[in-house]
């Protein structure tokens, strides 16, 4: 980026000699003197007045000694962003919380990388109540359409029902399809902003059956761990089964379909773009890599 010759020129107005200069940068006194002169032809100006003493800085060489630093330092500093653009488009950073695992976005990686070897991968921590990180590219989660979601487009991979989760000696616990009327006088939690037309379409029929519904958003994890300390039942996408610690879940009779996918930034990274039309590919094709992720 900037003129080499300027660190010539610097070791020599430090030191006040050529030789000095020479000595700190491992070059020969005549290198040092052919470098400074052709910085003087540039500038068309003497930066140093030499004498048998050594050498001092002209009006000239004071004023490039005093911006020439200016000029060294904003040269590290576009060399550091630069890099760091270069690393963010070969790089995908990946949203995840205990909600938004990577229940298939670290198998498509496996498969991605084995044919973009140039491409890295960053995790970050996300937390929906609060923000997501701006260097997130991906997100793997539900399409729920709560608030945060209407940012980001969605690459759909498939569609994931509702299931009941209950405690393993509750009556229910022994069913292999949950009904509406076996929701009848029990108490129901559920997870809903209003946003999601599916959910609430849900909820009402299960209000219809005489169900007893506990409808509440935004408290993280504990909406789906309190259940595990009643008798109550927790209705939520069959996805998040694996959060769930000694407890039952049993997909319920009748299908309510949520999208399940992968969230991205209206403007994806190079090396994000490239993934998405990998995971693309992958599926349309027909699992043209070997294997196609899917959920269990």
């Amino acid at each position: 980026m900037y003129n080499p010759q300027l660190k010539t020129f610097f070791a020599v107005a430090e030191t006040g000699s050529f030789t000095k200069a020479a000595a700190r940068l491992f070059l020969t006194p005549s290198a040092i003197l052919h470098q400074v002169r052709a910085l003087e032809k540039e500038f068309d100006a003497e930066l140093f007045v030499r004498s048998a003493k050594g050498v001092t800085l002209t009006p000239a060489g004071e004023y490039l000694e005093q911006h020439g630093r200016e000029l060294l330092r904003l040269d590290a500093e576009i060399k550091r962003e630069i890099h760091a653009i270069t690393q963010k488009e070969e790089t995908v950073c990946i949203g995840t919380s205990m909600l938004e695992k990577c229940r298939l976005l670290y198998d498509l990686w496996v498969l991605f990388s084995a044919e973009e070897k140039g491409c890295g991968i960053e995790m970050v921590n996300i937390d929906m109540g609060q923000s997501i990180p701006e260097k997130a590219d991906l997100i793997e989660s539900l399409n729920s359409e709560v608030s945060w979601m209407r940012e980001w487009r969605f690459l759909e991979i498939c569609k994931v029902p509702f299931g009941c989760a209950m405690v393993k000696d509750h009556p229910l616990a022994q069913k292999e399809r949950i009904t509406f009327e076996d929701l009848r006088g029990e108490t129901v939690h559920s997870i809903n902003d209003g946003s999601c037309e599916i959910i609430a379409v849900l909820l009402e029929r299960l209000r219809a059956h005489g169900a007893k519904l506990t409808v509440s958003f935004g408290r993280g994890m504990n909406m789906f761990w309190e259940t595990a300390f009643t008798r109550n039942v927790q209705l939520l996408p069959m996805c998040f089964q694996d959060i769930l610690i000694n407890m039952t879940v049993i997909p319920l009779a009748e299908e309510y379909l949520l999208p399940y996918g992968i969230f991205y930034r209206p403007q994806p990274s190079p090396a994000a773009r490239r993934f998405l039309d990998f995971i693309e590919r992958t599926y349309n094709e027909g699992n043209s890599s070997g294997i196609v992720p899917v959920l269990t």
